[in-house]
């Protein structure tokens, strides 16, 4: 009776090889298909003949002779690895698999045995994922209305660019714009005709960043803020002039403005040697200057450079 069990048992384990969905394959020490199960030829389309001929480097695009050489080196201190690569099939397809690969011993010689598990649903569920979350992140940064970064992405990168000015003594120059007359042009035309008006702004105070380490961000309702490290004082001072005009030349009608169109007001702030300024100091000062630009009579650019 016992023998007969062990008889069905190596029968069963035969044909377990070929029953499984796993690839089973192994591979001798230089890297060549010894053995391969059904599911391994159906993946990659080639037959167990073909397959005898050819080394993993073939097959895998991410290995190379200097990889393999390294993988069965690992193999042989760790007995078994687990890791992540491609397979290219016969129609040149590339396709993401796991591999689980033991070091086993036969008959005086060593093989790398592996389990082979084709992983492209999980790939697309992982890409899927992270795109999502991309989009949520990108979603808590923008600005609803005029889809420029929000006050919450601004006090976060301002902290951050600040911090990085003055570790590298670079200046660091804050723009703080407001709409001239804003709530008359609401009371005139409209709420609808506001939120378009701040959107047209945005997009032109935006469209003037160049580095990424610059930012446009929406300051709250009709303010807008520029965060700008590493540019000179008088290079702010003419930023913000190119945009004061930029926006004038919108040519939005503002019947309840004296310059009959839509216009800013700039107030700037650099930090041009580095000290033990706060956030909240140096935001005060561009609000200090926005007040001035508005005393001043509006449309105007007001700002001290320099520390």
């Amino acid at each position: 009776m016992r023998s007969t069990l062990t008889e069905l048992g190596a029968e069963l384990a035969l044909y377990s090889i070929d029953a499984v969905s796993d690839m089973i394959i192994w591979l001798d020490e230089d890297g060549f298909y010894v053995f391969v199960n059904k599911a391994a030829t159906e993946f990659l389309g080639f037959t167990s003949q073909e397959l005898s001929q050819l080394r993993v480097c073939d097959i895998d695009p991410d290995f190379d002779e200097v990889r393999w050489k390294d993988h069965w080196k690992e193999l042989e201190i760790k007995q078994s690895v687990c890791l992540e690569t491609t397979n290219r099939n016969k129609s040149g397809q590339i396709i993401p698999i796991e591999v689980n690969a033991s070091l086993v011993q036969f008959e005086g010689k060593k093989f790398n045995c592996s389990i082979v598990r084709n992983i492209s649903e999980r790939k697309r569920t992982e890409a899927s994922l992270l795109a999502l979350n991309k989009q949520i992140y990108l979603l808590s940064i923008t600005d609803d209305l005029t889809q420029i970064a929000n006050r919450r992405y601004f006090d976060e990168v301002f902290k951050r660019e600040l911090q990085r000015a003055l570790e590298q003594n670079i200046p660091f120059s804050l723009v703080l714009i407001d709409v001239d007359y804003f709530k008359a042009f609401n009371d005139l035309y409209g709420h609808i005709q506001g939120d378009h008006c701040l959107k047209r702004v945005a997009a032109t105070i935006s469209a003037l960043i160049q580095s990424t380490n610059e930012l446009a961000a929406r300051y709250g309702g009709e303010e807008f803020v520029c965060i700008l490290p590493g540019m000179s004082p008088n290079n702010v001072l003419i930023f913000g002039e190119r945009l004061r005009q930029a926006i004038q030349d919108l040519a939005i009608p503002h019947n309840g403005s004296s310059f009959g169109t839509i216009t800013v007001s700039i107030g700037v702030s650099t930090l041009e040697i580095a000290s033990n300024i706060s956030t909240e100091n140096l935001l005060f000062e561009a609000d200090q200057h926005l007040y001035r630009a508005k005393a001043n009579g509006r449309n105007r650019v007001e700002g001290k450079s320099g520390r």
